[in-house]
């Protein structure tokens, strides 16, 4: 389930993935727009969980020529004649699920069945003509455009339509049969275009209010929708029209180039995201700077009210705050910018394979596209968390690391447990060094372990804290271990001998890593 109020680049990820699947094993495009709609359907919620999509449509653009007879009767009576172009282009619904039984059959659609987009008609459905102008295509133009201008279009048009209050809006003119009675809040709709020059268009009808801010994480399901249909375009749209997906290399290399194409968008938009994350964290960290000044000037105003060692622990903290702050920068230009640039590699020596023919090793770069894309988001959600310092004094040292593992380690996939037989109060220094070894330790899995499960637990006696992680990851060499460094050892080295505790760490290769800390709270 994904919660369109909360899209988040994991839901984006997600939903795009079971989008692009949606198309393996059927026969025409109108039955893979059919799984498509359904599983939006069922799958978009609000923040509660409750499904909240009322009705949702898919159309594709088809000439007024290819239409059968009683699509091309229903266009006639719009337009109260017969069309001298048999090319005029007609957004024609192909599928359609909703909440009342008459929503469920595209053949029982009074007026959208198929809308000639000339201006005449377009002009009474505003919501339609604000697609054409968003999209940037003259629409009642001849569907045989100039290919390069088509080929320019088919590999950079894509956008997102959205109304986010549709009460009284004037995109939605039918408020007292459907904008009211139905309690419709917002309308989120995303398109594109097709190697054949025609567009496909998915149009949601939700009950949630969503916001604007996360509404271009829904790009990139436009990309996904489309390779979904690729097979289809200028093939077999209409279910039982006895036609099958094209099979002859010459088309296939046009699809894969289509195909290549579209990825390399799901990259940039990708991308895209990414800056503007890294774009809100430069906000923060901005704000932090602010603090850190405030925090000085605020510190040289006490100066003569207290002690040197007062003064020194400040100076520390804002130093720690400093230190943490390029240390997250150099995170974020390591990791996550290291990953885009190999997207683009992929991707660029994927379209290079393709040109050649070598269609088998351009199939092989797409699929590390992926896992590199998965690694780069694993990368930026860790580097959000650790923009929001958890209250060591609010929630304890066991709350934190519960928050860590729900907010992380969770979100990405990984199977957690954490494990406490009790509490015991500890020194705020104690419990702040005891919560950066297991971050610190709970970062390596995720960056270098690739494992699938990690456990922490936490067992107190009278005279000991004991802390150990674990995880069932790669493991890597011993000998790192001897010389305190690499894979971020160093960090948790210190902190232990920060606060007199013992460190042991145990990995080899194929095995795993458990990094386990004895520390006697009995005389501390």
């Amino acid at each position: 389930m994904f919660d369109v109020t909360n899209f988040s680049l994991k839901d984006m990820t997600q939903c795009g993935a079971a989008l692009r699947e949606l198309g393996v094993d059927t026969n025409s495009m109108e039955e893979t727009a059919n799984r498509i709609v359904r599983y939006l359907h069922d799958h978009l919620t609000d923040a509660s969980g409750a499904k909240v999509c009322v009705l949702t449509r898919f159309f594709i653009t088809i000439p007024y020529g290819e239409l059968d007879e009683d699509n091309q009767r229903h266009a006639q009576k719009l337009l109260g004649r017969v069309p001298e172009d048999t090319g005029l282009r007609c957004q024609t619904l192909l599928t359609t699920v909703g909440i009342e039984a008459d929503w469920n059959d595209r053949h029982k659609s009074n007026y959208y069945k198929n809308l000639p987009l000339i201006p005449e008609i377009l002009d009474a459905n505003p919501m339609y003509m604000q697609f054409a102008e968003t999209f940037g295509v003259v629409l009642d133009r001849s569907v045989t455009p100039d290919p390069a201008l088509i080929a320019e279009l088919e590999q950079h048009s894509y956008n997102v339509f959205h109304v986010p209050d549709a009460l009284d809006s004037q995109y939605v003119p039918d408020q007292e049969g459907f904008v009211v009675p139905y309690g419709i809040r917002s309308i989120i709709g995303f398109f594109g275009m097709l190697p054949s020059s025609q567009i496909f268009s998915v149009v949601i009808f939700t009950r949630a209010a969503i916001p604007r801010d996360i509404v271009d994480y829904f790009k990139t399901l436009a990309f996904n929708v489309k390779l979904a249909i690729l097979p289809f375009d200028d093939s077999a749209v209409f279910a039982g029209s006895g036609t099958t997906p094209f099979v002859k290399q010459e088309k296939a290399l046009v699809h894969l180039r289509s195909e290549t194409g579209s990825l390399r968008q799901l990259v940039g938009v990708q991308e895209q995201v990414v800056v503007e994350q890294s774009e809100r964290i430069e906000s923060v960290m901005a704000e932090l700077r602010q603090q850190a000044d405030q925090l000085v000037r605020t510190n040289s105003d006490l100066e003569s009210q207290i002690s040197e060692n007062d003064i020194l622990r400040q100076q520390a903290a804002e130093k720690a705050i400093l230190e943490e702050r390029n240390r997250l920068a150099r995170d974020l230009h390591d990791s996550v910018t290291q990953s885009l640039y190999s997207l683009t590699l992929f991707a660029e020596a994927s379209q290079r394979l393709v040109d050649s023919g070598d269609i088998v090793r351009a199939t092989g770069y797409l699929g590390q596209v992926g896992e590199t894309a998965q690694q780069a988001l694993k990368e930026m959600r860790l580097l959000v968390y650790e923009l929001r310092p958890v209250a060591l004094e609010d929630v304890g040292l066991v709350g934190a690391v519960q928050q860590r593992l729900d907010a992380v380690e969770g979100r990405a996939g990984v199977e957690t447990q954490l494990l406490v037989n009790d509490i015991v109060e500890l020194a705020p220094a104690v419990e702040e060094a005891l919560y950066r070894i297991v971050q610190e330790a709970l970062n390596n899995t995720l960056k270098h372990a690739n494992a699938s499960a990690v456990t922490v637990r936490i067992v107190i006696d009278a005279n000991q804290v004991q802390l150990c992680v674990e995880d069932d990851g790669c493991g890597f060499d011993p000998q790192l271990v001897a010389s305190g460094g690499g894979i971020g050892l160093r960090s948790i080295h210190e902190r232990c001998e920060g606060i007199g505790a013992s460190l042991a760490i145990t990995s080899a290769d194929g095995n795993g890593t458990q990094v386990l800390v004895t520390f006697d709270h009995s005389t501390n």
